[in-house]
């Protein structure tokens, strides 16, 4: 897949190409920005323009048809690794780092570099970050470490200062519903247009919210939440466990369905923000919007930011594995305390 037909990212993309073009592309990058748009797919797109054998480095154009791109492509090119946090580690561990810097120091197999593409970097532990320092430091002649996060200030500053941070921002609402439609996950051009408009900018978003059951989990969930009568903690607790374990036998396809939700509840408060202070809400559903204005109008905005922080919380431990059970439960208790109408009497 060139580099062009990476959607949205044209910024990032013309500053790279001018360092390459120049000859002075960095042997170390940070990229960070939100979940879910993106940013893995750009660094291995970028990992195949440089392992391209066709086409010349300063384009960063991969040609898509010699060997070391189709390999790239296959994920089986000897120059190319791709690692992250294991689905079963709380963090990235310093076992995985090391193994990373043991094969990144070997010769290149089939052309004049090696290529890194390590995910997770958020949750990199200090340990784990001091045994990067090295390879950060001395890297082999023309190898190129992609580093991806969420934003340089989780990082170790003596991590971030020896790379060169990229930032990247959500896909724009047009670009969105493009791509959407190209891949075949919205049905038309309207069923686009309206994932695109809840996914702000994230891909991995619009594609969770384009199943059917999972839009009308949460509009049942958003719509509860907002009753005249409020809800059971411990009921939806148990609903959203069961929800999640639909999404597969993959513990990690589990916790990222529950993350899904915990994520629309973030921004359901977030909404109900914006209503409180008098400005639109972000969200274009009609329904959303009538559950954000019934919420505004019982919710003090204190109690608000608290159930926003607390959504965002929640959604923090999922990531790194923590019981979920016992997260949500956490979770729906402290939310039921300031939502329902008989707890607030």
């Amino acid at each position: 897949m060139p580099c062009v037909s990476v959607r949205g990212h044209d910024r990032a993309l013309a500053s790279l190409r001018s360092s390459a073009q120049s000859g002075r592309l960095p042997h170390a990058f940070l990229f960070v920005g939100p979940e879910g748009i993106g940013k893995r797919t750009f660094a291995l797109t970028l990992a195949q323009s440089l392992l391209c054998e066709r086409n010349a480095e300063g384009l960063l154009e991969p040609c898509g048809e010699c060997p070391g791109c189709v390999q790239v492509e296959a994920g089986s090119h000897p120059d190319l690794i791709v690692t992250g946090r294991p689905d079963d580690k709380q963090e990235l561990p310093i076992r995985v780092i090391r193994d990373l810097c043991a094969e990144f120091g070997l010769k290149p197999a089939r052309g004049v570099r090696k290529v890194a593409v390590v995910d997770d970097v958020d949750t990199m532990n200090d340990e784990a970050a001091n045994a990067f320092l090295k390879t950060l430091e001395e890297p082999p002649p023309g190898a190129v470490l992609i580093l991806i996060g969420t934003s340089a200030e989780q990082q170790l500053e003596t991590i971030v200062s020896r790379c060169q941070v990229v930032r990247f921002d959500p896909l724009p609402v047009d670009e969105l519903a493009g791509l959407l439609l190209e891949k075949g996950i919205a049905a038309d051009a309207d069923d686009a247009a309206k994932l695109a408009a809840l996914a702000e900018g994230s891909v991995s978003r619009a594609i969770g919210l384009a199943d059917p059951d999972l839009d009308r989990y949460r509009r049942d969930l958003i719509d509860g939440l907002a009753g005249e009568r409020g809800f059971d903690p411990a009921e939806q607790v148990q609903q959203l466990l069961a929800f999640s374990k639909k999404a597969g036998k993959e513990t990690g396809a589990q916790r990222r369905r529950a993350s899904l939700m915990v994520g629309e509840l973030a921004r359901l408060f977030r909404g109900v923000l914006w209503q409180t202070a008098g400005l639109e809400p972000p969200s274009a559903d009609p329904a959303d919007r009538r559950a954000i204005a019934v919420l505004a109008q019982r919710l003090e905005p204190e109690d608000v930011f608290i159930l926003a922080d607390r959504a965002l919380e929640a959604d923090f431990h999922l990531a790194r594995n923590l019981y979920m059970p016992l997260v949500l439960e956490s979770l729906f208790h402290d939310v039921a305390k300031v939502v329902n109408p008989k707890a607030r009497a």
